[in-house]
């Protein structure tokens, strides 16, 4: 039987900063014995103290289960979180056995029920920039979903993610582009600087994806009970065996802090629709991931095209995120390697353009490149389930 890894929660001011630690203790394989994952919150000082440290561990229990170890907790878990999280656990091992050999316990000093009387159920919303989370925000701040929507108490940007921790002019320029849609909204724009994908999370990634954000998120559950994080699959594919569907992300919450996923019906097309009456909003998104700079779209790589066949299907040919239009060559030069990739073409990009009656130079192309796929048998259902809603 294997050591356990021991966990504390530390807490304080630095340079300004609210600046909350989980430190561990016991980890194998690492180069020091005790290290700390930390999460800053610049300029807000004051920030109430968790009452249970169940988000901040939802991201670290899936690298401690690769590594096979309990977590002994030194703190307050709450009853529902405890639960959930053993969920996880247990449903990750099943679909992942290899990677997660042996089932582990997650062992706290204490378990609570902690939401106070009379919580005024604010939500706390991820904001990356990238379409997903755009879409959420918007929907949820302008009351989209109608009586649905949940009310904002603020949008989280991380430092640690999409730009690196010595990142710092890149992460600048990423929050200096939706600092224009955070005004629009009228909403606090915070940012949280945190080591915690490169301390583990990176090992186990895309699957602690929403487990670290929720974590992020919930530095702020003493004001908002709710963390609202957009859910999508890869390039707005049916959100059918992806990474992280919404069964699991729902598993992070707790008695403490409630996380939501939001927007896994709609498809990528389906988001830039809802999208089109507001520009100004169209003009900060930022879906780029492959390109030198990580604070615009290189409208180049495969993210960048097939997105930009997305606003061809919502009929915004040239949308103001990109530099420059669309052309025939960029859509030549997309890669196929394999089916799996073609078919992800083909569902995400050519059906929805097919679905809206779009004609032109650009679906011939299309037609021409996927002619050799095979009929997916998926999508006819995948479609009517659509029509019927």
């Amino acid at each position: 039987m294997k050591k356990p890894i021991h966990v504390w929660f530390e807490e304080g001011v630095e340079s300004g900063a609210s600046v909350r630690r989980l430190v561990f203790e016991g980890a194998e394989g690492r180069r020091r014995p005790r290290f700390d994952v930390w999460w800053r919150v610049p300029g807000v000082t004051g920030l109430p103290s968790p009452p249970v440290l169940d988000s901040l561990l939802a991201g670290h229990l899936l690298w401690a289960a690769k590594l096979g170890q309990n977590l002994v907790v030194h703190g307050a878990i709450s009853r529902g979180g405890l639960f959930n999280l053993g969920q996880l656990l247990e449903i990750r091992r099943c679909l992942s056995p290899q990677r997660y050999p042996r089932p582990i316990e997650l062992i706290p000093e204490t378990v609570s029920s902690p939401r106070p009387e009379g919580d005024p159920g604010l939500a706390i919303a991820a904001l990356s920039a990238g379409l997903d989370s755009t879409f959420t925000v918007v929907r949820h701040a302008r009351r989209l979903a109608g009586e649905a929507s949940y009310r904002l108490g603020g949008v989280v940007m991380i430092h640690g993610f999409d730009a690196k921790l010595d990142q710092a002019d890149q992460f600048a320029a990423m929050r200096n582009r939706v600092e224009p849609l955070a005004r629009w909204l009228d909403l606090p724009l915070f940012t949280v600087v945190t080591n915690s994908k490169q301390a583990g999370g990176n090992s186990v990634w895309p699957h602690s994806a929403i487990p670290l954000t929720a974590a992020a998120l919930s530095l702020f559950s003493s004001r908002c009970g709710i963390g609202l994080v957009s859910g999508a699959a890869p390039h707005g594919s049916p959100r059918f065996g992806v990474s992280h569907p919404a069964v699991l992300d729902a598993l992070v919450s707790n008695d403490a802090f409630h996380v939501v996923t939001d927007g896994g019906a709609f498809g990528r097309t389906d988001k830039i629709e809802a999208l089109l009456p507001f520009p100004e909003v169209i003009k900060g998104i930022k879906v780029c991931w492959e390109g030198s700079d990580p604070s615009r779209n290189c409208g180049r790589c495969q993210k960048c095209v097939m997105t930009r066949l997305n606003f061809l299907a919502a009929g915004m040919p040239s949308p103001p995120c990109f530099d420059t239009p669309l052309s025939l060559e960029q859509i030549a030069a997309l890669p196929l390697p394999d089916l799996s990739a073609a078919r992800d073409l083909f569902r995400t990009c050519w059906s929805e353009l097919k679905q809206r009656g779009c004609t032109g130079p650009e679906m011939a192309l299309l037609e021409r490149r996927l002619r050799w796929v095979p009929p997916d048998r998926s999508l006819p259902a995948f479609l009517r389930s659509r029509k019927q809603r």
